[in-house]
């Protein structure tokens, strides 16, 4: 039994902690129960002050020991705080411009996250991008580490809805992508194999792209009323990347087929699994006779390479709900008992289409409305179907259990660096 977590269960509701300065500074006041750690870290902040004074050369690093331990505590406002005078004493001893503030500042960014403090951790990451580009120019290679994390961050705000002005999120995230590959390009050439991971990121954001209008009416209900919605040039910029975006993720693609074949350092058969993307992308644009061309290559492509026989039944043993895409996937948590799911089995014809649909169980079994959602689903779900011997095969009985997490919970702790537990595809999207 395959299980799947949905993005039936639409937005998610986040807190947003807003973090006052008060008299006594935060960084000296102590959590309910102070670790012998922290009380070193108070102790040695105490000494250098007082041979140093408030800007001493030794205090950034003990503050930044004091905030991790902190951190470890999970008192993260005053985390906070402590790391804030981290960067302020750092950049008055070495400058405004120090490379020195960036541990600081992934720290802080660690505790605004913990918190679902998203506005302020956005302005810190977009702060460290600046920092960087600030240090390094507009196109060297050291801003790539910085160029994927920031771009990974927005794509996540976007698929997780923690933020207003979602449009903002896919639209940055997807200009980040395209600035890691314009770097490398003019650095190191077209055939760089750090290309594949930012192309993988175009096609993600070329897949949301294209579905953005359809599916984010609520997204942009949403932005409206938090005066956020797109003004009519970003509305004008999405119209046409959802235009360009078959093309554009197709383009993509081919260029990580053609990188990982050039490149001797790629991993067996990795052009061979890129050109299986390929294939997912005609089908998911329902190019199907195109999509079975790419398949039957890559299959032929992988028996030629001698790949193992596991690694052909992981591609094409069994039907692969629609995007299967690196960065769209996460490990699924195990549900505890109270989690809602609808349990269906179905037929994947050969052209990847569900049919014969039945509903096996539910929890709760009364509710009507998730096991329309799973049909409704199901109806325009796309699947990569079974393979043997480099050719689809008629249909083939799936199972999969449909979770459904239940929504709006204040404490909800999703964080946009580690992406969603859920798995956003085709087969389990409203």
């Amino acid at each position: 039994m395959t299980t799947i977590r949905g993005l039936l269960s639409g937005g998610v509701s986040t807190t947003f902690l807003t973090l006052c300065l008060t008299a006594t500074p935060a960084w000296a006041k102590k959590p309910s129960i102070d670790s012998p750690a922290t009380l070193q870290y108070r102790a040695a902040i105490e000494e250098i002050e007082g041979v140093e004074g408030a800007y001493g050369s030794g205090l950034p690093q003990t503050l930044l020991g004091l905030g991790t331990a902190l951190q470890e505590q999970n008192a993260h406002a005053e985390a906070v705080e402590v790391f804030k005078r981290a960067m302020h004493v750092t950049r008055i001893n070495e400058g405004l411009y120090n490379l020195d503030q960036v541990p600081i500042l992934e720290r802080l960014i660690e505790s605004y996250i913990a918190d679902e403090n998203w506005e302020d951790a956005n302005d810190r990451h977009s702060y460290l991008f600046w920092l960087h580009r600030r240090n390094f120019g507009q196109s060297d290679t050291r801003l790539l580490p910085i160029i994927e994390k920031l771009s990974n961050w927005h794509l996540n705000l976007y698929t997780l809805n923690l933020s207003d002005g979602m449009h903002e999120h896919l639209i940055t995230a997807h200009s980040l992508f395209k600035l890691a590959v314009n770097i490398i390009d003019s650095n190191s050439g077209n055939d760089d194999l750090r290309l594949v991971k930012s192309l993988r990121g175009l096609t993600v954001t070329n897949y949301f792209l294209r579905r953005y209008q359809a599916e984010n009416a609520r997204k942009l209900n949403e932005s409206a009323r938090s005066g956020k919605a797109p003004s009519a040039q970003q509305k004008a910029q999405l119209e046409q990347y959802n235009f360009n975006s078959y093309a554009s993720g197709k383009a993509a693609i081919s260029r990580i087929v053609h990188v990982l074949n050039k490149h001797p350092d790629a991993e067996p058969s990795a052009s061979s699994k890129a050109k299986v993307v390929l294939g997912d992308w005609y089908l998911l644009f329902d190019k199907w006779k195109s999509a079975q061309q790419t398949y039957h290559s890559a299959y032929s492509d992988l028996v030629e390479e001698n790949a193992s026989p596991e690694t052909i039944e992981a591609l094409f043993g069994h039907p692969v709900a629609l995007p299967d895409m690196p960065l769209m996937v996460s490990k699924v948590k195990e549900p505890d008992s109270k989690t809602p799911y609808v349990m269906v089995s179905f037929d994947v014809t050969a052209l990847g289409k569900a049919k014969n649909v039945d509903i096996i169980e539910a929890m709760p079994n009364t509710s009507a409305r998730l096991k329309s959602r799973v049909r409704r689903s199901l109806k325009t779900a796309k699947f990569r179907p079974r393979f043997v011997d480099g050719e689809a095969v008629m249909p083939y009985g799936v199972t999969h259990r449909y979770l459904f997490p239940v929504e709006g919970k204040k404490n909800s702790k999703k964080d946009p660096e580690k992406g969603s537990d859920e798995k956003p595809d085709s087969a389990s999207a409203a």
